[in-house]
């Protein structure tokens, strides 16, 4: 299932992803970051301002997606975590600030787009040269009662192959699921609404 699915690792928790593939590992080559989550912590709080400055000036297109901090969808997964009333939307505005202070001292302003939405959240993923044969993504789902630190995640390569059912032509083939998380990544970001 794995090499039919686009997966190319599986992890407990996010820590355990971290320790195999760093942020900068991730982010550091990068020519294209798409991420959708509800406060993009993996990126925001791993990855320093000045790096991501670098980055975009080097080129690299930036689209961050965050679930919009006043949201109803906030406050049930802060009932949902526990959490007190206010603290993630609190945290998701610190994030979406620090990543408009970054904007702010670029050259090319509109390479690094900051949106957000108002859906339930349903994963994070960060999609990294998606448009390219080399793409690599990392998904978590969201569970119920646990933090984004510790749930599952799922590393992907991209890539213009399809997944090839059993018994069929070559020509029948299905999408793996990068182009899943990124279909939904593009279907989200035509919904959303630019942060100035």
């Amino acid at each position: 299932v794995g090499v039919d699915a686009d997966v190319i690792g599986v992890h407990s928790d996010r820590v355990r992803l971290q320790r195999q593939l760093p942020a900068e590992d991730l982010f550091g080559g990068a020519r294209r970051v798409d991420a959708i989550g509800i406060g993009l912590n993996l990126l925001v709080q791993n990855f320093s301002g000045r790096r991501l400055v670098r980055l975009a000036e080097s080129g690299c297109r930036v689209r961050l997606l965050f679930l919009n901090p006043a949201s109803s969808a906030v406050k049930r997964r802060e009932r949902e975590l526990g959490l007190k009333k206010g603290e993630l939307s609190r945290s998701v505005e610190m994030n979406i600030l620090h990543m408009r202070r970054v904007r702010s001292r670029l050259r090319d302003p509109g390479a690094f787009e900051i949106h957000v939405f108002d859906e339930t959240p349903r994963f994070t993923a960060y999609l990294v040269d998606g448009d390219g044969a080399d793409g690599l993504a990392v998904v978590q789902t969201y569970l119920r009662r646990t933090r984004g630190m510790e749930a599952p995640v799922l590393v992907l390569r991209g890539g213009s192959r399809g997944v090839v059912k059993a018994g069929r032509d070559v020509t029948d083939t299905e999408h793996g699921l990068f182009e899943t998380y990124r279909e939904e990544f593009e279907s989200v970001w035509t919904d959303s609404r630019p942060v100035s």
